[in-house]
């Protein structure tokens, strides 16, 4: 992937900020999590194309908060002109603009069995938990009731296209919502756009979502994933110095590999000397030895650590006991946000875990302070109990309300516009300006013509073992606008 110096700009000034919090001895505003107990995830993650490029526009780093609810009209409004879709192309352009009536159906593709249910399922009860929400608390959407459809795929796209095919033609949804994984979103991307139904929020941060112009009907989720490789490689830049020594540690797939060409763009521009990249199978769920061994002989100033569900602890634990056999081995670690859950910290007893880096967009709802006295967590944790599952409400079923809520804002979006379709529903989608309940302060969820992507901004966090939770570093990095859009070449 190439970015653009733009970003690598903005996202060092980011890093500067950071730098100089965290040579503060408060190290910087507490979020600390109370740290759940260990369960066995089994080892999966969302995959992604690799070899891409984004166009450029205009973006900000801000350290502002921002209100809960929509974005107000006076706060500043995204550039780049408004998006509306060109439905001559669809399949059948009368259904893209026929008027969605009675119960408003809203589908999604998640595993609900086999080894990857037992980290992503919870997704699937955030989700429900949300529309149940909606729908005790608004009525629905001006009335009409919203009816969650969740089916299995086992993390298995063939099974995600035969879901998807169900959902469309017999279940008739008016939108997909929250589909996991890279590979399983790829796989129905083609179709959904060709039917003109709204593939919604692309629970994954591949670059493949940001394409206006080819794929219009499909949004993605999750921060994007060039946007951490650039924080990080900043960071390393600000708080070790240029020719600093890298190490890599992936899982070797898609997933994997979308981060360490990111990254390598990022080291290339900035200077960075990777010194060591040790892979790991997906489906490996030991510990990772001797990949750690040719790490500590490597002895790098720094590591990006790309991990999968059980894999984040099982590296910390390694990353523990090979400092404590080797005292000159103390790089500073970032794991990817998609290790960012007191789940896979926790459990790690050794001091492996103790300083590591990771990023989130999302409030910590399980932080005392922000579960007792902010509104949108109060709320979420609440509906997340009705729903009985004994999942971490802070995991990622946080995400899946969070797939949901934005599923429902710009369907409501819609039918207050005057008209309720699948045409008005994407162009709320790619026209969004919101501040959802759970979204850090300071962020914003944003896209137009220019702008393909939601998630660019967060909070790097770091892992206290004392107080068994994360804490603050430095100011939300927001790089709004700043990948522009997908054009795949």
């Amino acid at each position: 992937m190439r970015t653009s110096k733009k970003l690598f700009a903005l996202a060092a000034a980011s890093a500067l900020v950071i730098a100089a919090c965290g040579d503060d001895d408060d190290g910087g505003s507490s979020d600390t999590t109370a740290a759940s107990e260990t369960t066995a995830a089994e080892e999966t993650t969302e995959t992604t194309e690799t070899s891409e490029t984004t166009e450029t526009t205009e973006a900000t780093t801000e350290t502002t908060e921002a209100d809960e609810g929509s974005a107000d009209d006076e706060e500043a409004v995204a550039e780049g002109a408004a998006f509306a879709v060109d439905t001559s192309a669809c399949e059948d352009p009368d259904a893209a603009t026929a008027t969605i009536e009675g119960t408003i159906k809203i589908g999604t593709s998640i595993p609900l069995s086999g080894g990857p249910a037992v980290l992503f399922a919870p997704f699937g009860a955030g989700q429900q938990a949300y529309i149940d929400y909606y729908n005790s608390e608004f009525g629905g959407v001006n009335g009409q009731e919203l009816e969650l459809i969740i089916k299995d795929d086992q993390y298995t796209a063939d099974l995600t296209k035969a879901n998807s095919d169900e959902l469309v033609f017999d279940d008739e949804v008016a939108v997909l919502g929250g589909v996991i994984g890279s590979p399983n979103n790829l796989a129905i991307q083609a179709d959904l756009n060709a039917q003109c139904v709204p593939q919604l929020w692309a629970s994954t941060g591949a670059p493949n979502w940001g394409a206006v112009d080819e794929f219009p009907w499909t949004t993605g989720l999750l921060v994007a994933y060039d946007i951490e490789s650039a924080v990080w490689a900043n960071w390393i830049i600000e708080n070790i110095g240029e020719g600093a020594s890298v190490g890599l540690f992936y899982v070797n797939n898609e997933f994997g590999q979308s981060y360490v060409n990111a990254f390598n763009v990022a080291a290339d521009e900035l200077g960075l000397d990777i010194v060591a990249e040790e892979v790991i199978d997906p489906a490996d769920s030991g510990a990772p030895s001797g990949q750690m061994t040719n790490l500590v002989e490597a002895n790098p100033d720094a590591i990006l650590a790309i991990p999968l569900g059980g894999q984040c602890t099982a590296f910390m634990t390694e990353l523990g006991n090979a400092k404590a056999a080797n005292p000159d081995f103390d790089p500073a670690v970032y794991q990817t946000a998609t290790c960012a859950n007191p789940i896979f910290f926790g459990p790690v007893d050794n001091g492996g875990a103790d300083g590591v880096y990771s990023s989130n967009n999302l409030k910590d709802v399980n932080n005392p302070d922000t579960a007792a006295n902010d509104p949108g967590a109060i709320a979420y944790l609440e509906a997340f109990a009705a729903t009985g599952s004994d999942a971490d409400p802070g995991g990622i079923a946080l995400a899946g309300w969070e797939s949901m809520e934005l599923t429902v804002h710009v369907i409501q979006e819609a039918a207050d516009a005057g008209e309720l379709s699948r045409e008005t529903i994407i162009n709320a989608a790619r026209n969004i300006d919101h501040v959802s309940n759970l979204l850090r302060d300071g962020l914003t969820y944003r896209m137009n013509t220019e702008d393909g992507y939601i998630g660019e901004g967060s909070q790097i966090l770091v892992w206290n073992a004392e107080a068994g939770g994360f804490e603050e570093q430095g100011d939300i990095i927001n790089l709004e606008g700043s990948l522009g859009v997908y054009t795949g070449s």
